[in-house]
């Protein structure tokens, strides 16, 4: 496997780090690919000249991603008062960053279905993603960073997690070998960054992105410590809601991120109250 442009040193330091478990090498990776027209997607919406019938037309040519999108532009996330019926209209409702959102989350969730190669870890991981990134888009609101963005790596930052348990399935089923349970645990705790910033690699994810997803749990690291931080923060306070995990309640608080960020009482009170509901609504949304 031929690893995309600026990956090097995410391969070298998986290389670095799994000398543990051998079955995981960046050559190795079982990386799931989005679909073409997700693909397709996202290279547009990095595109500053996009027109919204450009990207209109893309997305109507899949018939899910389509529903999902007016979906979502109909749902009470965004304020409709009134009924969308076309895509075009959805993706100016929308804005083309927030459609390249539900596009990418309608895409995860067509990969990781499988209860072959996942189990259950499919179902609660795209609940634990989805849950991250409307708590990271509350985040960045009050930080006054990207809200869009902020979603994105809220959305992607586990990913890596999925390409641990893939790998692990993949280089069992070749090899008629067993990866003891204990182990397989370890590997997605402790590499489940690298791997998923080198996934992402393959998805043409920008730059900046992949950077806040390699270093979510170490935000210092980050080449924008802020935006990895509010990444961070939103993973701690999703747990603490339970969004596709057990909720640890209180326990996340005493991290040091939430003084960093200055996520006070009144602003938590407040978002303990407004994130439950948005994750419900986006989980209807998003069906």
């Amino acid at each position: 496997m031929t690893l995309p442009a600026g990956s090097e040193a995410a391969s070298a330091a998986l290389s670095l780090r799994t000398s543990d478990h051998p079955w995981l090498r960046p050559d190795d990776l079982s990386i799931p690919m989005l679909p073409d027209q997700a693909q397709r997607v996202l290279h547009l919406v990095g595109d500053p000249d996009v027109t919204i019938t450009t990207l209109a037309a893309v997305v109507s040519k899949d018939p899910v991603l389509a529903t999902r999108v007016l979906g979502m532009a109909n749902s009470a996330l965004y304020g409709a008062m009134s009924p969308l019926r076309s895509v075009s209209d959805a993706v100016v409702r929308l804005g083309t960053r927030t459609v390249r959102n539900v596009v990418v989350t309608v895409s995860m969730q067509s990969q990781f279905k499988s209860p072959e190669v996942y189990g259950h870890d499919g179902h609660s991981f795209m609940e634990h993603a989805v849950g991250t990134a409307y708590v990271a888009h509350l985040v960045a609101d009050h930080a006054r960073a990207d809200v869009e963005e902020a979603f994105l790596c809220g959305l992607l930052h586990d990913i890596g997690k999925l390409v641990v348990l893939k790998t692990a399935h993949q280089y069992q089923k070749k090899h008629g070998a067993v990866i003891r349970a204990d182990e397989l645990a370890a590997a997605v705790k402790h590499h489940h960054a690298l791997c998923g910033a080198l996934a992402l690699g393959f998805w043409n994810v920008p730059d900046e992105v992949r950077d806040i997803v390699q270093h979510h749990h170490a935000f210092e690291e980050a080449q924008d410590p802020q935006a990895a931080a509010i990444c961070y923060a939103a993973n701690l306070l999703s747990h603490r809601y339970g969004f596709g995990c057990a909720p640890e309640g209180d326990s996340v608080l005493e991290d040091a991120v939430f003084p960093y960020l200055e996520l006070d009482g009144v602003w938590l009170a407040r978002t303990d109250v407004r994130a439950p509901g948005l994750f419900n609504a986006a989980r209807q949304a998003l069906g």
